[in-house]
């Protein structure tokens, strides 16, 4: 009688779990970030002689412009640092209450390969030095989560 092999796998050592779920949802947050950056260009450039039904199903921040305000490019950070920059964990910063001239000065620095980073220096890449400052600006001006006491401390 053949010995046939087993047909289950052994199970992948956790680190490898962990380290394929991380580079997993980075790429989902990669993915998020560069969808929402083409979605806010394609409502940058969009033509002041538009119907009024495609301006309200994407209204910018002043419709007389097209300007996009840094609330809007800032919507793209949620998928790693949370909702208005409030982290729920601390496995990225949080930016929300972080100074703009700190927010700038990282960004660029991530753009232009100063700051070692896996993510961010393609994120930083697609937004130009005025709309860093705006997404700046934003953050600055969101008060920080507080941060709550553990479970069982009083």
């Amino acid at each position: 009688m053949k010995h046939s092999p087993s047909t289950s796998a052994a199970p992948m050592p956790r680190a490898l779990v962990t380290r394929k779920l991380v580079t997993w949802i980075l790429l989902v947050a990669l993915g998020a970030t560069a969808a929402t950056s083409l979605a806010v260009r394609a409502v940058a450039q969009t033509d002041p002689a538009a119907s009024a039904s495609a301006k309200a199903a994407m209204p910018l921040a002043n419709p007389a412009t097209t300007e996009v305000s840094g609330e809007t490019m800032a919507h793209g950070c949620a998928a790693c640092h949370g909702t208005l920059g409030r982290l729920g964990d601390e496995s990225f910063m949080p930016l929300a209450g972080m100074p703009a001239r700190q927010f700038v000065a990282t960004m660029i620095d991530f753009r232009e390969g100063q700051r070692p980073a896996t993510l961010m220096g393609h994120v930083a890449q697609g937004f130009s030095d005025a709309e860093i400052r705006a997404m700046g600006d934003f953050f600055a001006a969101i008060p920080p989560a507080v941060a709550s006491a553990p479970k069982g401390a009083q």
